[in-house]
């Protein structure tokens, strides 16, 4: 069997959907290759460089097609963290890792949106706090939305109110900080 980053990652990933974050360990993903976990190092080096990975495949599809409306930017990392199973956990870690290549696609994704939004009217400054804002925002909302689905499923209980207009309180929030952004202008 040829491994390669790809290939490790989608076995993770495979993991992942399966039983959630917490069973995708190198060793895991080693054992369902059929592989010793040494041989995955030569391709991916620990676990927060295999979330990495799995975060930039969960975002692949945002950065070969990049949305220009920070708002809809915005809802489509949402759908797409919330379409894997502990997807925002995983971004979040990712994201976290200063030298995570996914954290500065994603920073200039969103830059280059809130940019081409706001025109010249705001500065390079607060362009920045604005996009990094609605990023780590629609994290936060989907890492929240995620927790919060898998506390009731595990426990039997009704989600509340919050699932029912958790997408629509999202959408809210970053109008508030686009309006602000273009009244600051």
């Amino acid at each position: 069997m040829q491994l390669s980053r790809e290939r490790i990652t989608q076995a993770a990933l495979e993991l992942l959907s399966g039983y959630g974050l917490a069973d995708v360990s190198m060793r895991r993903v080693a054992s369902s290759l059929g592989v010793a976990p040494g041989a995955l190092y030569w391709h991916i080096a620990n676990k927060q460089e295999l979330l990495a990975s799995l975060a930039e495949h969960i975002v692949r599809p945002l950065m070969s097609d990049p949305v220009a409306d920070p708002a809809e930017l915005s809802r489509a990392l949402r759908e797409a963290v919330l379409g894997i199973r502990d997807g925002a956990e995983v971004l979040v870690a990712a994201v976290s890792q200063p030298d995570a290549e996914v954290r500065a696609q994603l920073s200039e994704l969103f830059i280059a949106s809130v940019r081409e939004y706001s025109g010249e009217g705001s500065s390079s400054s607060e362009m920045r706090a604005v996009a990094l804002g609605l990023l780590h925002l629609t994290l936060g909302d989907a890492a929240v939305h995620q927790a919060s689905t898998q506390l009731a499923e595990a426990t039997g209980s009704v989600s509340d109110t919050y699932e029912d207009d958790s997408a629509q309180t999202h959408a809210a929030a970053v109008k508030f900080l686009l309006d602000g952004l273009a009244q600051h202008s």
